[in-house]
């Protein structure tokens, strides 16, 4: 690689993690699982609990599926910046870019060339799920730093059976344990590990099995040493932890192939990644890299069977490394043909095109999405200390004013819900204009001694081309701050 082309990387990928930086906070507005994490985050702070207080009506008891190290590190970043919708979404984006260079470690290690390498980071920098969830406030890359780390660790296991081997086994270990403590969704990456053992011992002449056997019991020591103080500590015993997780429901709705199909550009790329893979294995050219056939094919058909929503993109960031290594290595390192070289290039582009639109339109749209400034044109109707009922986006307006706040959005059934604000008084209720119920709400509460007491547009209401193209696009971010703001004048 020559100096003009190390710069030029080096001003695209300053530009790529500025531009994040800079738009951290406007897109998106916030949603449902940042606010109903940042609840919990905020559940911990206060009380060192892992209540969902944002939807306590629909899920009563603590939330303690997901484990407790994104809430504890979420915690952190907040004592020290304090709480707010830049310090709640830093550590996705901080963890996304290092995700970045795992990539590129990862890629150097099968021996990629320039060109293949920088590929698989095209590929996940510029595809839009990924993009989305920089900006999410959700735990997903800090569970997949954990994974890449644990794999990094895992390539330099020495050969020998000897302590260094024992030791370097516990540490991989310890680092799934760390990747299930965040998220339990990670659970289909571990799939690698369950066939390269299988491998080893079946397949892999270069490693004999006492040394097999060595790396993976310290393996296993090392997650189980480290997870069962976990579920001692939350759930009392092992049958406890496994009774909380059989009769989870967000277990239940979050593992499995998604019944309700629905045709993305995330089954294209499943498509795509399946098409190279028979190319390569027509003209064997796997047989030059065995070990990244290993690496990517049983997490990514783990994710699809195991992870709801796989094929659908619903969790696609999850997954976005090991289809861009697969791709990148199939069809710029190990195949020579033109043709899969052309669809991949196409491929970024199509994703780089979706980056550029969405930059340029939450450009154009910042002062529209500021969220200080929006939540300033709110906040001067809303008194401290008391209770609100508002939508998602409006939750930071709440934690800063120091009022509870409930969602309207899926927090059980409406009459339940409306219920349950009417009895406890709930001083405001904030409903977004985009909210499908607005126009109920508005009827609704004003029933029941709440007075309409502002009216606030804070959108482009122009309908042009470029504003249909947006809202054609992955990931809609055409959202806004805009809402009426109700007042109990009741007794």
């Amino acid at each position: 690689m020559n100096k003009n082309t190390k710069l030029l990387l080096a001003i695209a990928s300053s530009v790529y993690i500025l531009y994040h930086f800079i738009t951290l906070i406007y897109s998106p507005i916030p949603w449902f699982d940042e606010v109903s994490l940042a609840s919990v985050t905020d559940s911990y702070i206060k009380n060192g609990t892992y209540y969902e207080t944002c939807r306590i009506l629909v899920i009563p008891d603590e939330k303690l599926v997901y484990g407790p190290l994104f809430f504890m590190l979420q915690a952190f970043v907040i004592k020290i910046l304090g709480f707010s919708i830049f310090s709640v979404r830093l550590s996705s984006l901080v963890f996304g870019m290092i995700i970045l260079g795992m990539i590129y470690k990862i890629c150097q290690h099968f021996r990629f060339s320039t060109a293949a390498t920088f590929v698989a980071i095209a590929i996940v920098a510029f595809e839009p799920n990924f993009n989305q969830f920089l900006h999410s406030g959700r735990m997903d890359f800090m569970t997949l730093f954990f994974f890449l780390l644990s794999y990094l660790v895992y390539i330099k296991v020495t050969n020998g059976v000897n302590a260094k081997t024992a030791l370097q086994g516990l540490i991989i270990g310890v680092l799934l344990a760390c990747a299930a403590l965040t998220t339990p969704r990670i659970i289909f990456a571990f799939s690698f590990y369950v066939f390269a053992f299988v491998y080893e011992i079946v397949g892999d002449k270069s490693k004999t099995i006492l040394h097999t056997l060595l790396k993976y019991c310290c393996i296993a020591i090392g997650f189980i040493g480290i997870y069962s103080l976990w579920i001692f500590a939350a759930f009392g015993s092992l049958k406890g932890y496994i009774d909380y997780n059989t009769n989870s429901p967000v277990i239940q709705s979050h593992t499995g192939v998604e019944s309700a199909f629905r045709p993305s550009y995330y089954l294209f790329v499943f498509i795509y990644a399946l098409i190279a893979l028979l190319v390569s294995l027509r003209n064997k050219a796997l047989t030059q890299n065995r070990n990244l056939l290993l690496f990517t094919i049983p997490i990514i058909i783990s994710f699809i069977f195991i992870v709801t929503g796989g094929l659908t993109g619903r969790y696609f960031a999850l997954v976005d490394a090991f289809l861009a290594i697969m791709i990148a290595g199939l069809t710029m390192h190990l195949n020579n043909g033109k043709a899969l070289k052309y669809a991949t290039y196409t491929l970024i582009l199509f994703f780089g095109s979706i980056f550029m639109v969405k930059a340029i339109y939450v450009a154009v749209s910042a002062s529209l999405r500021n969220p200080y400034t929006n939540e300033a044109a709110i906040t001067k109707y809303i008194k401290p200390n008391n209770a609100i009922a508002a939508d998602f986006q409006y939750y930071y307006i709440a934690r800063n004013k120091n009022c509870t706040f409930l969602s309207l959005d899926e927090n059980g059934m409406m009459d339940k819900k409306m219920e349950y604000i009417y009895k406890n008084k709930f001083r405001y209720f904030i409903v977004s204009n985009k909210n499908w119920a607005a126009d109920y709400y508005h009827t609704e509460v004003q029933k029941n001694n709440y007075k309409l007491i502002a009216t606030l547009n804070m959108e482009n209401n122009a309908s042009g081309l470029f504003d249909r193209i947006i809202k054609k696009l992955p990931y809609r971010i055409s959202e806004s701050y805009s809402c009426r703001i109700y007042e109990y004048t009741g007794n």
